[in-house]
């Protein structure tokens, strides 16, 4: 995309009354899921099964988990693998094609299209097709847009085949788009001059960002040209069995768990519980085309990481008829509280698919771990835009967000993300911190605004959120329900916070450019501003609200298991691991053996591993046994 033209995927509001600026939505700069996940992750253990080369049939959905490609697969590291950048994908877990690098920062900047990330296959052995007269096909789903940032005509997706005797890659396919579409497949034979040891695929984008002539400024330059890839296939099956896929999948983790809010803070909890949910999504598609309904079951589990407590849901079925996408929504009855003994709170929720024998089991579950800390918070951590307010007449102007208590507390800061810009453009642009009693459902009389300009600044370590505390002695004590919190730019730059459009909160932003509030309404991507109120204690720290399939750090490997599961971390003395399946029976208690815990005996199904360590900690996952 190039940005002399616009900058990104716009959303302006025509304001025809007044000469003001008009809000915006660009892209993303740098992505912090992945800085913080070098940071902090060790290396996966699967890294250590890595294989030189694949094997047919090949299968990949990205649904295991990890914000990398599987090392075992893949050669290369570039794409996003994530569940917040697609549309309806076709299972959990896409592989997502942009302009950042496997570092978290965007690529180097050019003014004409040039390759971003490559998804590189490792090499295949395909000599003995060329003898055997089959056919092996690739296919896949691809996606243009989603909910990242539109390509333009110039810019394009590739796929590439490699051959080993001319040391080369060719054309295979290519597709240029401008629009927002579906997962489309394609369905590609394998040339037989392809058949030779050594036969690799790769996808690759083309993308171009200008660092001339942006249209609301430095502040904007950011990510840009998204596309989406789910569900690859190499096989010799016919093109009637990968048109007509035997698999259905859960497509989304269990979201929105809490009415208005991701999290809220944990000492709130309690007083909250009307804004628990009594239900639960599920998106599942049925990949099969030529077949009769499928009954498949549904069910979930909550963990409450604090105390141990596992509940799981009851189980429920229903007929889904081919090549269909369908959402389920059923009773969700597990409890949400707070103990009491604890200043922060984790509980995780898992959602799963009871499919029949056969399938991918992998993708039929996914989870979400909630964060209970010290703030109320509508995004969910990962911003897919960035927000602003550039041009001439934007000095003063004004943003807001509406939040609800559900009890009397102080307000000691407010927690705010900015997206990193090119060269930290928006690093030094000031502002003051704001907070506003209600009037009538919009920002009322001014309680509080900081007396010194702040700063989006270069946050330190990887914490997505910079804080900024109300000065001491200052500090409201917030009685009524209803708060506001922003603040005041006193710049005509893009300052760049973060924007999530997993969520729709609308409806609680508020902005003042002439001297009035008004609201975006539907004039505005939907979405949330990603800024939160902290009450209470300053002392914890702020963090990302966790949306992947599967854990980041596995401890319980391999998973799928058909015999011995293995178990990492802190595994001394004293440390023994309890299985659980998905009626809540603990079937297995044992101390950690070295040689792995028997699995073989057990039916094929999902079941709930916890190992609790010599030191007291807990760690819980989900491991598919498959025979």
């Amino acid at each position: 995309m190039n940005r002399s033209t616009k900058a990104s995927f716009v959303f302006m509001l025509s304001l025809l009354c007044f000469q003001v600026p008009a809000q915006t939505l660009t892209g993303l700069y740098e992505n912090q899921v992945i800085k913080k996940y070098r940071a902090y992750s060790p290396p996966a253990l699967k890294a250590a099964e890595q294989q030189s080369c694949n094997t047919l049939p090949f299968f990949e959905d990205f649904s295991s988990g990890g914000i990398y490609p599987d090392p075992s697969r893949w050669s290369d590291r570039d794409v996003f693998i994530n569940n917040s950048f697609a549309v309806n994908p076709v299972s959990v877990g896409v592989a997502t094609f942009d302009a950042i690098d496997e570092f978290g920062n965007v690529t180097v900047t050019n003014d004409f299209p040039a390759v971003s990330d490559r998804l590189t296959s490792l090499p295949f052995n395909l000599q003995p097709y060329s003898a055997s007269g089959e056919t092996v096909r690739l296919s896949f789903f691809y996606q243009c847009g989603g909910k990242g940032e539109l390509p333009e005509m110039e810019d394009s997706l590739k796929l590439e085949f490699y051959s080993p005797a001319e040391d080369r890659w060719s054309l295979a396919w290519y597709a240029v788009n401008d629009t927002l579409t579906g997962f489309e497949q394609v369905i590609l034979a394998i040339p037989v001059s392809f058949y030779s040891d050594g036969f690799r695929f790769r996808f690759s984008n083309y993308v171009s960002l200008s660092a001339s002539g942006t249209k609301n400024g430095k502040g904007a330059l950011s990510n840009v040209d998204c596309w989406n890839i789910d569900y690859i296939m190499m096989n010799t099956s016919p093109v009637s069995q990968h048109q007509s896929i035997s698999d259905i999948t859960i497509l989304e983790p269990p979201g929105q768990l809490l009415d208005f809010y991701e999290t809220i803070p944990w000492s709130h909890l309690n007083a909250a519980q009307s804004i628990t949910r009594n239900m639960i999504r599920y998106a599942i598609r049925n990949l099969e085309k030529n077949a009769d309904s499928v009954n498949v079951g549904r069910s979930y589990y909550m963990h409450n990481l604090n105390t141990g407590y596992i509940e799981f849901g009851e189980q429920y079925y229903g007929k889904f008829g081919p090549n269909s996408l369908a959402f389920r929504s059923d009773p969700f009855f597990a409890p949400f509280t707070n103990s009491g003994k604890d200043r922060e709170g984790t509980i995780e929720v898992g959602a799963f698919l009871i499919t029949p024998a056969g399938q991918n089991k992998e993708n039929d579950t996914s989870k979400t771990v909630i964060r209970f800390r010290d703030t109320y918070a509508y995004d969910d951590g990962i911003p897919e835009y960035g927000f602003g307010i550039p041009g001439e007449s934007a000095y003063g102007a004004s943003l807001a967000c509406r939040f609800r208590l559900f009890r009397a507390d102080t307000l000691r800061a407010v927690d705010i993300f900015f997206n990193k810009t090119r060269e930290n453009f928006n690093a030094t642009l000031p502002f003051r911190l704001c907070v506003w009693a209600d009037d009538n459902g919009k920002p009322g009389e001014l309680l509080y605004t900081s007396d010194d300009n702040l700063y989006p600044g270069v946050p330190d370590g990887f914490l997505e959120f910079s804080r900024y505390p109300i000065e001491a002695g200052r500090e409201p004590v917030i009685s009524d329900s209803v708060v506001y919190v922003g603040l005041m730019q006193l710049t005509e730059e893009f300052l760049n916070v973060g924007f999530d459009v997993n969520r729709n909160n609308l409806a609680n932003l508020f902005v003042n450019i002439s001297g009035g509030w008004f609201n975006p309404g539907q004039s505005f991507l939907p979405g949330s501003l990603m800024i939160r109120p902290v009450l209470g204690s300053l002392s914890l720290p702020t963090g990302m609200h966790e949306t992947m399939g599967s854990d980041l750090n596995p401890l319980f490997y391999p998973n799928p298991v058909s015999d011995r599961l293995f178990i990492g971390g802190r595994t001394g003395n004293g440390s023994y691991v309890e299985i659980f399946d998905v009626t809540g029976r603990q079937v297995v208690v044992d101390n950690v053996p070295a040689d792995g815990v028997e699995m073989s005996w057990l039916p094929s199904g999902i079941y709930l591993v916890r190992l609790n360590d010599s030191s007291g900690m807990t760690s819980v996952g989900k491991v598919i046994v498959s025979h």
